[in-house]
């Protein structure tokens, strides 16, 4: 039988329920019909022109996306804007869309799980967990061997091809670590309770700097889309796994409008 729309959304929930979502989100099935066949998907961060032309080149017909194409409710969709414009593209070339956000960042396997293996962070569990489930929530936090906040700083800039910016004394030992990708300057205080030396996040806001300043807990503000294009890579390899006769594409370009 041909692979379906809503065969795809039970795969990607069974990884990140619905249910783990956060209130204010807006997840699931954004475009399309769950009895449209799929033979391509793409995964990206960020629904953007450029992923959309990738997509259409490629002949996708499902995109998998971290964030929702359709966030705050529509009163217009103009096509001479850019979301407008994109929703015109996918709706012309029968692209359906289903996204996975916080409810992915939440989840025990996700998003966050995913950046403390890659920090290779020991004993990490969730920073701020669910108070009906421990394993669900925000963010990570665990060991790494004691390091300079500098040296750490530069083994990220490498690691993550970027360059970062942080607070804190560049002495400053670092030997507990939190992390959350996205914008994760609302868990500076989280981190802190936790006895974290630094929290490695992205989006850190002048008056976040001041705090974590204050509290005495290095920051480091690695960026949004850095800390969360892990996603895109670990999302194409578990489809890849569940979905054999599908073809998994991989698509971030576009994604990052900061230059280093």
């Amino acid at each position: 039988m041909p692979c379906r729309v809503e065969h795809c959304i039970q795969i990607m929930e069974a990884l990140a329920p619905a249910s783990y979502r956060l209130d204010w989100d807006n997840i699931g099935l954004h475009l399309g019909h769950p009895k449209s066949e799929v033979h391509r998907i793409l995964v990206t961060l960020t629904i953007t022109d450029a992923v959309v032309y990738k997509a259409v080149n490629e002949r996708v017909n499902l995109i998998i996306s971290h964030h929702p194409l359709i966030f705050k409710p529509l009163k217009t969709i103009r096509t001479d804007l850019p979301g407008g414009r994109v929703i015109k593209m996918l709706l012309n070339n029968d692209i359906a869309v289903f996204c996975s956000h916080t409810n992915l960042d939440r989840a025990p396997q996700g998003l966050n799980y995913w950046l403390a293996e890659d920090l290779q962070l020991k004993n990490h569990k969730v920073l701020a967990a669910d108070i009906t489930n421990p394993d669900v929530g925000l963010g990570r936090i665990g060991e790494i061997s004691p390091i300079a906040l500098q040296d750490l700083v530069s083994r990220l800039n490498s690691r993550w091809h970027t360059k970062v910016r942080y607070v804190g004394a560049p002495d400053h030992k670092c030997e507990k670590v939190a992390v959350c990708g996205g914008s994760g300057g609302d868990l500076i205080y989280q981190a802190w309770y936790n006895h974290a030396d630094v929290l490695i996040t992205g989006d850190i806001s002048y008056h976040d700097a001041l705090d974590a300043s204050a509290l005495g807990i290095a920051v480091i503000d690695a960026g949004h889309f850095t800390t969360e294009k892990i996603m895109v890579e670990k999302v194409a390899a578990y489809l890849e796994s569940k979905l054999p006769n599908v073809q998994i594409i991989q698509g971030i370009d576009g994604d990052n409008p900061f230059m280093y």
